[in-house]
């Protein structure tokens, strides 16, 4: 075996064909951080001539002056393989060593166990506790089974097989998704795929959903820059508000209304009233007044955005075997249309165009108790069907006395951020 510098073009070329492929590790997104300072390596073992590992890592100045090189998700490598594994951290620790490093930080795109869709465990499914002995052999330190969001990148995830065609597929989402489905159609949104063009009005609802939900929004600049670097990787889904079907769909439920209104009191005329028949007629009253005042939001609507408006939207990433979705946000607003129903009823019927095997709804918490404030997210995604997938988690091997240090600081101000959520 032999390691490595690895040109760009060998990276990717092998990291695109790998079992663990991910964006996270592709030229693409090498491409993307180094616009934003980090430094890029792409190194790799070959064997008769033949990559049989590789990894992209950015360097970044960290801690006292001191660099930390980052494998975003992981190496590309068997981590049952131990001659292989303990090979390639040994080389690259000699290929560090000269580069002042603080450590090397690795989360890999290994799952440690694929759970039930409520969260729950399945004993016969097993889990990877193999790859977390092996790295830990070599050197590395395990940041443990963290069930929040403060690390580096998500380790809980809500996955979906495609292993059967939409419609059946279809069956498997909760009764609550496939009805705001199709609502959110009849109301009047309509989704569309994003350009360029589309950055300015995407990077405003961000923003706004940014501010509502409490987290770091990117900027303009940014989306534009990952718009650029990652090509067709990147996929935006637009929801928008259809003016004329909006106006059109409310009259016709008023129209529907008002013809089961007449119906309740033709009956009156006919029978005799009784309590259920005049609870009847006061509910088609109010509803018939709530309608009407919708009638007329739609058509001043209308006048205000003749052409629409967007009101959603979702960014969404090829990754491998998975079609990720990765940001997403609406406009609140317009929170009764549920437009993200359809966004990502969208990104799903697209990944069966792209042939992706499996569609990832992304970050999740690992705590499945209704009372916890993150639950809305996880009862939202896993409300399209599949399994909760649980990744091993993040990992680093100290490179510096200084790194005892940093990982105290680091592990005091993660307290605090604790401390501020709660």
């Amino acid at each position: 075996m032999k390691f490595e510098i690895l040109t760009e073009k060998q990276f990717n070329t092998f990291a695109k064909s790998h079992e663990q492929a991910s964006f996270f590790q592709t030229a693409e997104t090498a491409k993307l951080r180094s616009i934003y300072g980090s430094k890029i390596h792409f190194v790799g073992v070959t064997k008769n001539k033949k990559i049989v590992a590789a990894s992209m890592l950015t360097e970044t100045t960290t801690f006292r002056g001191k660099k930390t090189f980052y494998a975003p998700r992981g190496f590309l490598l068997d981590y049952h393989d131990n001659e292989l594994l303990e090979f390639f951290v040994t080389n690259l620790k000699d290929y560090l060593k000269d580069k002042n490093p603080l450590q090397i930080k690795i989360d890999p795109n290994v799952i440690y166990r694929v759970r039930a869709n409520d969260g729950s465990i399945v004993e016969e499914n097993g889990c990877d506790n193999k790859t977390i002995e092996n790295l830990k052999k070599v050197g590395f330190q395990h940041y443990g089974f963290n069930t929040d969001f403060i690390y580096t990148q998500s380790r809980w995830n809500v996955r979906l097989e495609l292993d059967k065609d939409y419609e059946e597929l279809k069956k498997g989402f909760s009764k609550s998704t496939r009805k705001n489905i199709e609502s959110t159609y009849k109301k009047g949104v309509r989704v569309r795929k994003g350009t360029f063009e589309d950055l300015e009005s995407m990077e405003e609802i961000l923003i706004k959903t940014a501010e509502r939900k409490h987290f770091e929004a990117r900027s303009l600049e940014y989306y534009q820059n990952m718009y650029q670097c990652l090509g067709d990787l990147m996929n935006i889904y637009i929801a928008y508000l259809d003016s004329d079907t909006y106006v059109n769909s409310t009259l016709e439920l008023l129209k529907e209304e008002e013809k089961h209104h007449q119906e309740i009191l033709d009956k009156m005329e006919k029978d005799m009233v009784g309590s259920k028949l005049i609870n009847q007629k006061e509910t088609s009253e109010r509803l018939l007044e709530k309608l009407k005042q919708e009638v007329e939001e739609a058509k001043q609507f209308q006048k205000d955005y003749p052409q629409g408006k967007n009101i959603g939207v979702l960014i969404s990433l090829e990754s491998g075997l998975e079609y990720i979705t990765l940001y997403s946000g609406i406009l609140v607003e317009y929170k009764k249309f549920t437009p993200k129903y359809l966004m990502y009823d969208a990104h799903i019927r697209d990944a069966y165009i792209k042939k992706i095997k499996y569609v990832n709804f992304y970050g999740i918490s690992g705590i499945f108790d209704p009372k916890d404030k993150d639950y809305g997210m996880f009862e939202f995604k896993r409300g399209f069907g599949g399994n909760v997938v649980e990744l091993i988690g993040e990992f680093s091997y100290p490179l510096s006395p200084y790194y005892h240090l940093y990982i105290f600081l680091r592990n005091i101000k993660r307290k605090i951020y604790n401390l501020r959520n709660k």
